[in-house]
């Protein structure tokens, strides 16, 4: 199998994911004063930058010594234009967080949905996940750790975002004579992986989650074709 396989799908999404860029980049800025920019570019501008903010600024102070007046200042938006797209801290932290998911995901399912046996799949899926959150500390702090502080429909989100990936084991074989995997095992499994990035990610260490891919995809695949087999298909 080659290595790498997710990598080219990741990189080509890594500068809409929030918190990629800063919100105050030369590039990003609007003109001061009167101009002649459709209404519509100026106001996709300012929500673009305030969702960059908030995954930055989350990601520094952590969500709950995020203020409002923070957000704004680093994306460089007034108040009264922060008004304009969100109604609270919260919506604007589900606007980056929703955004970030939707992008990741659809890398996440390009990369497992490549030609391959279902143990190769589920490896290229899981190595572009990690690349993902590797090279997007902002948004792996946000997504993974501060969604816990925000709320409950930060909460909500979160669980819909762990659930969907029990839809990537539909495809997993059954071995001849084995028991099937129940899904409350599928359940522990992706629990167990969560674990695993989020202690990377709160304590500074999610530049190294490349690193585990091959353990987290033996303890993906171990379940359903052997501990032989997972440890060939991982690479350990």
């Amino acid at each position: 199998m080659r290595r790498g396989g997710g990598v080219s799908q990741w990189t080509s999404i890594e500068r809409g994911i929030p918190g990629s860029r800063s919100a105050m980049a030369p590039d990003r800025r609007l003109p001061r004063g009167r101009h002649d920019l459709p209404r519509e570019f100026v106001a996709r501008t300012q929500r673009d930058r305030l969702i960059d903010a908030m995954a930055r600024t989350v990601a520094e102070k952590g969500y709950a010594n995020t203020s409002l007046g923070d957000v704004c200042a680093a994306a460089g938006v007034s108040t009264r234009a922060y008004y304009q797209h969100f109604v609270d801290k919260e919506t604007c932290f589900l606007a980056a967080f929703e955004l970030g998911v939707e992008l990741m995901q659809k890398s996440v399912a390009t990369s497992y949905g490549q030609p391959g046996r279902w143990p190769e799949r589920m490896r290229r899926g899981l190595e572009t996940l990690l690349h993902i959150l590797a090279a997007e500390p902002a948004f792996a702090a946000l997504a993974v750790v501060e969604v816990l502080a925000a709320g409950p429909r930060a909460l909500a989100c979160r669980r819909s975002l762990l659930a969907s990936y029990i839809d990537f084991f539909a495809a997993a074989p059954r071995r001849a004579g084995q028991p099937e995997v129940p899904q409350v095992a599928v359940e522990a499994i992706i629990a167990g992986i969560y674990g695993v990035i989020f202690d990377h990610v709160s304590t500074g260490r999610t530049a190294e989650l490349p690193d585990r891919l091959p353990a987290l995809t033996y303890v993906v695949l171990a379940p359903f074709i052997g501990p032989k087999a997972a440890a060939t298909a991982a690479g350990l």
